[in-house]
């Protein structure tokens, strides 16, 4: 994973809390950075608090018993999953990111919360993950910014305990989309150096022999923006680059990333999906 992505989280932490006049940075108040899903629970509002109840109760619920359970978190962000899964379930949480400044937040809002002794961020990359086992390992708009996926899915199936689940939830384009230029423009703007389509998930998987337990398409519940405001945004985004100095560069380019995205979703060109897949069993002669 390219340490370009701690400086680009750094950066986009701190520009977040003044760009939500324009439409972004709206997951901070709950702690995340993925992406907003229409919840039920809020009458069909998107809410960022969404995919945290698709994971917990589709997934993770599922391997509760009498222990803790312990769960990594690959690219932890803000830390609002790790919050989510240690108010809900009780987990014992590690979340690894690259960027200081979010392993700071997460860990003051865990000690804030008081899942101090339960909820920790590290500074740390996913391709090397401290070596657990863990139950669950969640890995949530991160993946996408491997320089080599392969390597990373390895190094976290290695750590997961038998039984364990590898939950992935991340963009994915569609074959057709793979020669559009705004792939081109999300993929620069959000350092997705190699970003993989499901199938190359589902294949990669199956090579490290897991199992494949569940796959959900949450496109569907993603509200992107009418192509008239994601245009405006676009030319906004433009004239902020005249006015603005190198330094917020990546950011505008970060903005203009998520636009492009927009208007793939739109289209279904990139897919949101979630795919879970399993560690065998420990076979008992």
């Amino acid at each position: 994973m390219s340490t370009g992505v701690a400086g680009y989280y750094d950066r986009l932490s701190r520009w977040n809390r003044v760009a939500r006049i324009i439409g972004y940075g709206g997951g901070q108040d709950a702690l995340t950075v993925h992406r907003a899903l229409a919840d039920p629970a809020a009458n069909g509002r998107p809410t960022f608090t969404r995919l945290h109840d698709i994971v917990i109760a589709r997934v993770i619920a599922r391997l509760s018993g009498k222990r803790q359970l312990s769960v990594l978190d690959a690219g932890c962000g803000l830390g609002g999953t790790m919050l989510a899964l240690a108010e809900s379930l009780d987990a014992s949480c590690t979340g690894l990111t690259l960027s200081t400044s979010q392993a700071s937040i997460a860990n003051a809002a865990a000690e804030r919360r008081g899942y101090g002794q339960q909820v920790r961020a590290v500074v740390q990359s996913y391709d090397a993950p401290p070596g657990g086992p863990f139950d669950a390992i969640v890995a949530i708009e991160s993946l996408a910014h491997s320089t080599d996926p392969a390597r990373s899915v390895a190094a976290l199936s290695r750590v997961l305990t038998p039984g364990g689940r590898l939950v992935i939830v991340d963009d994915m384009p569609e074959p057709e989309a793979l020669d559009s230029p705004d792939l081109t423009a999300f993929k620069a703007g959000w350092q997705c150096p190699a970003l993989w389509t499901a199938q190359e998930y589902r294949e990669h998987l199956k090579a490290l022999g897991l199992h494949l337990t569940d796959e959900i398409d949450l496109t569907s519940d993603m509200r992107p923006r009418s192509a008239l405001t994601v245009a405006w945004l676009m030319t906004l985004n433009r004239w902020a680059r005249l006015i603005t100095g190198s330094s917020l560069r990546q950011v505008l380019d970060s903005h203009a990333g998520g636009l492009a995205l927009e208007r793939l979703a739109a289209r279904k060109l990139v897919r949101y999906q979630l795919i879970v897949a399993r560690r065998p069993e420990l076979q008992v002669s």
